[in-house]
């Protein structure tokens, strides 16, 4: 089962391995932690500056602001096994506090995935994950293009809007990644000379010219049972006055063979509420589950944080 990993803000839930993420299964959900932790790394992470650093923002936007459409009254945030909320113009509202989504049936979603891109076509809301009967949205089209389980996985949004109007791109890893991800591993007690780097991403969350990046270091050879020595951890770099922070998003470091792995992957990047500013999915999945939950960065102060969050699983 799920265990708590750290002390933080993360409720997540999944679904079955041995089926597609949209299916579910008979359990109640187990809680998973995770928190965003703002550290400054030593001299061999100072290299970082040359990597994410630009003089202006860089725009890939993937839609036209404006996209011809039927969108729901409010800009619905799902995934094909339950609903994570919404924005409701001052505010993140989330599903599971809700009777009823904001949809009748009909409306388009874009995707907002490292999968692909694009628009569907949802139904009406219905429940999902039998029998923790979550709230979501049937739709008429096949969901596997957000991903499948263990990830990554990303969410579809119902909303105009450009849902990139800033830079996102995939970076091939180098050793520096490696370094960064070893360094972290080390500080928790885990030695890692090469870590095994899943996901590099480039991006501009704030548009503000200056570049974050989103790092996957993972190496689960247990087949996701309990083994000492497997590794997940999922963390943000940027340079802030002059200097690199670092904060950790989602971790799972097995420094024993007590708890079940948990694997993190970023399932996407994109703007959910139309501020301008993007916020980052991210998947979690693990032996009987999938969850997803969305990152806001507010500010360099703060760094990112969690606000909605979804899964179906035992």
């Amino acid at each position: 089962m799920m265990r708590r990993l750290l002390a933080g803000v993360m409720l997540v839930a999944a679904c079955s391995p041995a089926e597609t993420a949209g299916t579910t299964t008979t359990s109640d959900i187990p809680t998973t932690v995770i928190t965003a932790t703002t550290t400054t790394p030593d001299a061999t992470t100072t290299t970082l500056e040359t990597t994410t650093t630009t003089t202006s923002p860089v725009s890939t936007t993937t839609t036209d602001p404006g996209l011809a459409g039927d969108w729901a009254d409010e800009p619905l945030i799902t995934t094909g096994f339950g609903a994570l909320g919404w924005w409701d113009g001052s505010g993140w509202a989330r599903a599971e506090e809700y009777d009823a989504l904001p949809v009748v049936g009909g409306e388009d979603y874009q995707l907002i995935s490292v999968m692909a891109s694009g628009v569907i076509v949802g139904g009406p809301q219905a429940l999902a994950c039998d029998p923790l009967e979550l709230l979501g949205v049937v739709f008429d089209e096949d969901v596997d293009q957000l991903g499948e389980w263990p990830g990554p996985y990303g969410v579809v949004l119902s909303a105009p809007w450009g849902v990139q109007p800033h830079l996102f791109e995939p970076v091939t890893p180098d050793d520096s990644h490696a370094a960064y991800a070893s360094d972290l591993l080390a500080s928790r007690g885990l030695d890692v000379p090469d870590p095994q780097i899943k996901q590099v991403f480039r991006t501009d969350l704030e548009g503000d010219g200056v570049n974050e990046v989103l790092i996957v270091a993972e190496d689960i050879q247990g087949g996701y049972f309990p083994n000492e020595g497997d590794y997940s951890i999922l963390f943000l770099r940027k340079v802030i006055g002059g200097g690199v922070e670092t904060a950790v998003i989602g971790e799972s470091v097995m420094t024993d063979d007590t708890d079940f792995p948990v694997a993190f992957s970023v399932g996407g990047v994109g703007d959910l509420n139309g501020d301008g500013k993007m916020e980052i999915v991210v998947s979690a999945a693990y032996y009987e589950g999938l969850g997803v939950e969305v990152w806001e960065y507010v500010d360099d102060d703060i760094g990112p944080t969690p606000v909605l969050s979804v899964g179906c699983g035992s």
